[in-house]
């Protein structure tokens, strides 16, 4: 018999019994032991930065009189809007705002008009906020309802801006 034959008959038999001491060496040496231990704790330095904001809605009280006061500030404020209005200063943009469309030459009567501008378009911003959230509508959409509303109440010869930014005089 030659030495390949005699290795074709043996390896059929001989693969059987190595089969389970190869695979039990195998699995022994799958299983190695791995020390995690490090001499000094490990240290991780991670930067966060934590904002917290907590928002209370004011109670019915508080913004009953806060909506009065407004009231009241816009009822004082109107004869001197109507004035800049008229002077040709102020107009109506297109969110419901007022805006200075020609500036006075006088600095002081410029101030003058900048403090009522400012002053008219927060309580504007105010009063569009406590709509919006009253009636579940986006700030934009109770603007722009506002905007058409002023724009409406014009009076001849007062500056209006168009839903496409341009002014004119109604």
């Amino acid at each position: 018999m030659s030495l390949s034959a005699l290795s074709r008959s043996i390896r059929p038999r001989l693969l059987p019994c190595l089969a389970p001491g190869l695979s039990l060496v195998l699995l022994a040496g799958c299983a190695p032991t791995v020390n995690l231990a490090t001499p000094e704790p490990v240290k991780v330095d991670i930067g966060v930065r934590l904002d917290i904001y907590q928002k209370t809605p004011p109670t019915k009280a508080s913004a009953e009189a806060s909506s009065l006061q407004i009231a009241a500030n816009r009822r004082l404020r109107s004869g001197e809007i109507q004035q800049l209005k008229n002077d040709r200063v102020v107009g109506e943009n297109r969110d419901g705002y007022l805006e200075l469309h020609k500036p006075p030459a006088d600095p002081k009567y410029l101030d003058y008009a900048k403090g009522v501008v400012t002053s008219e378009n927060a309580d504007r911003s105010v009063l569009y906020l406590a709509n919006a959230q009253s009636q579940s509508k986006p700030l934009e959409l109770i603007e722009g309802e506002y905007a058409q509303l002023w724009r409406d109440r014009a009076y001849t010869g007062e500056w209006v801006q168009k839903e496409d930014g341009t002014w004119t005089q109604k």
